[in-house]
Parts: C-alpha cells; structure tokens; sequence
C-alpha cells in the first residue's frame, strides 16, 4: 500500500491550494440521496463521488495489495475508511446550511469504495442528530472544494434522489450568485471556529434546495 497514502495525501491538501492560481486537477460527478424518515423529517444525507479516470487510476495504484488481481471488499473498505479520515478536517468538502446557517457536519457513516469500469467511487452518509422538518425549515447543501483543485459537479443522470419523501417534497439545484453583498470567502469559511452564516451564497458551486409544501 506504499502509494495509497500519497493518493490519500493529495486529495486531503486540496483544500490548502491557493485559490488565486489554483485550477481543476481531479474532476467529480456528485449524486446525493436526501433521506426521510416516517414523519416526513429529513434525517440524513447521502453522498456519492464518482472521480475521473486518470485521479481514479492513480489512487488504486497499489490498492490490490494481496496480488490477486482485483480489489477485494476488505482492500476497498481501507480506502474508504482513509479518505474518511483525511477529509475529516476538510468537512468532507459537504456544506448543510439550516435556514441559512452552516451547520457542523454530522459524523460519516457507511462509507465505502467501489471501482466500476476503471472508475473509483468514494460514498458516504451524513446522519442528522436531530431530524429535520423541511416544511418548516429551509435546507440548502453543496459539495465543493474551496480551493477550486477538485471540480464537483452535479451527475448528469439522476443527481439528486429523495428517499421515502412524502409527495409534498420536491428539490432543485441552483447556483447561488457569489457577488451577493454580504457574501463570504468560502476558502476562509471553511476553516473559521464559528462557521459563517449564508455560507452558501459564497461561491456558485451546485446547490440542492429541499422543500416541503406544509
């Protein structure tokens, strides 16, 4: 495994690339699951990152550490654990904003590995402490890299899925416009104590809406 962790390296300093130089390197098409529970709450989120070839190529360089020739549930399970890991301090590179402000991420759960047609696919749960109730509050997120090194783009087939939504639920995708006033640095917000308010309305990355008519 002597090159998985520089693999793992380069994705964790994504975030630490100057912003004024820095450019696409690793490209991502993002699925996201919004999860509800029985009472119609939003009670988790889902993400999926499919990278691009070549980034795919070089972090499972070495993956197959037994020789066999394939990678194994056990060898993909590591990758997953680690780039949960890595990306710890980096937020996942998720936002969730509740009624405007950027909430503390949730801890991952469920993440995973899979490698389908020369492509590596990082997936991973985001578990609400507290369900929330999208009738009565607004829920916004995104998945970006402050640094702009890694492009996070939305799928083109099927984006975003509502599991178990009730009827009255739909979602959309915008882009918010980053020259609002009041608008925030993302790269600095990403690592502020206090996490900035309307966070979102600091870049013009993909957003999921979720909204439930009461």
């Amino acid at each position: 495994m002597r090159k998985i962790p520089m693999a793992l390296g380069l994705l964790a300093a994504l975030a630490a690339a100057p912003v004024a130089h820095a450019h696409p390197h690793v490209f991502i098409d993002m699925r996201s699951a919004v999860s509800f529970n029985a009472a119609g709450h939003v009670d988790a989120i889902g993400i999926s990152w499919t990278f691009d070839e070549f980034y795919s190529q070089f972090t499972t360089d070495g993956l197959d550490t037994n020789g066999n020739g394939k990678f194994d549930p056990t060898e993909l399970q590591t990758l997953a654990n680690s780039f949960a890991k890595n990306l710890k301090e980096f937020r996942h590179f998720t936002f969730i904003e509740i009624d405007g402000r950027l909430i503390e991420n949730p801890t991952p759960a469920n993440a995973r590995a899979i490698v389908k047609d020369g492509q590596l696919t990082f997936a991973f749960r985001l578990p609400f402490a507290k369900p929330v109730d999208p009738a009565r509050t607004k829920i916004r997120f995104t998945s970006i890299d402050p640094s702009y090194y890694v492009d996070i783009s939305p799928a083109a087939a099927t984006p975003v899925s509502m599991v178990g939504a009730p009827k009255n639920c739909t979602h959309a995708l915008a882009r918010v416009d980053s020259s609002r006033p009041g608008g925030y640095n993302l790269s600095t917000s990403i690592r502020m104590t206090t996490p900035a308010d309307d966070v979102l309305n600091s870049t013009n990355a993909a957003v999921v809406e979720v909204s439930c008519k009461g």
